[in-house]
């Protein structure tokens, strides 16, 4: 008998670890990373401005610094919910790691873009389809707007009627709140459920930016304004004691602050 307890003990402790390692569960919602590369991703410390003398060999990233790509599942009040659909190029892991969650393309009700950066939307089409089907798609009004005539405006149009532009302020599914954090991009948006940030690009070398938010990654549109956003995010994450999900956080993606 004590031998049968302990075989049930070490199997629920081995349950618990295969469970904490899937997902990360907040009351009645659960987030799964969906790393969208095969390899480690770094981000080329020339890529980035305003980089204090010194910084780049005190943090030791000289060769480059720790980074990825991905997006986010959230199972929440019965709903598949994904947060952008990193890049869809030929080797791109998005539709395996769903598989392996069990979840088909046409099981997606909601997608929440961050902003319309190719290795974040890219997954939405395949050959010139809408890959999500059956989801409704969410996307800042400013956005769209400031990418009118852009290719990534042209693959959110094959989701028609689904495609649903939103102001700041509007209330979205799920209990998701949006975050205005403009300057990457003219409507760049991060989303928040309960006490989980999903930030997109607020940060792109977090080992870099958290020491100095100042430093903007070459590609942001507007570094003076992003960088004004980083550093009132930052601020805000820290106050709450927020758990902050990046598209570009290195292992394990997310920052408890």
């Amino acid at each position: 008998m004590k031998n049968r307890i302990s075989l049930w003990r070490s199997l629920a402790a081995a349950a618990a670890v295969l469970l904490t390692s899937a997902c990360v569960s907040v009351t009645s919602t659960e987030v799964h990373v969906l790393p969208d590369s095969l390899d480690p991703r770094t981000m080329t410390p020339a890529l980035f401005t305003d980089v204090p003398e010194g910084l780049i060999s005190e943090l030791g990233v000289e060769e480059g610094i720790p980074s990825s790509l991905c997006a986010f599942l959230v199972r929440k009040d019965g709903k598949e919910i994904l947060f952008d659909s990193g890049n869809g190029v030929d080797d791109s892991q998005l539709l395996p790691g769903l598989e392996a969650l069990g979840v088909k393309p046409e099981d997606i009700d909601h997608v929440f873009i961050t902003h319309l950066h190719g290795d974040h939307i890219g997954g939405m089409v395949n050959d010139g389809k809408a890959v999500f089907t059956n989801a409704t798609v969410y996307l800042n009004k400013d956005e769209h707007d400031g990418w009118a005539d852009a290719a990534g405006m042209d693959m959110m149009k094959l989701y028609g009627e689904k495609l649903v532009l939103f102001d700041a302020d509007d209330k979205l599914p799920c209990g998701v709140k949006a975050i205005k954090a403009y300057g990457h991009t003219p409507g760049h948006t991060m989303y928040r459920i309960d006490d989980i940030v999903f930030a997109g690009d607020i940060m792109h070398g977090t080992a870099l930016q958290l020491r100095n938010p100042d430093s903007c990654a070459r590609f942001d549109q507007n570094r003076e304004q992003s960088a004004k956003s980083r550093k009132e995010a930052l601020a805000a994450f820290k106050e709450e004691g927020l758990k902050v999900y990046g598209m570009h956080f290195p292992e394990p993606y997310y920052i408890q602050f």
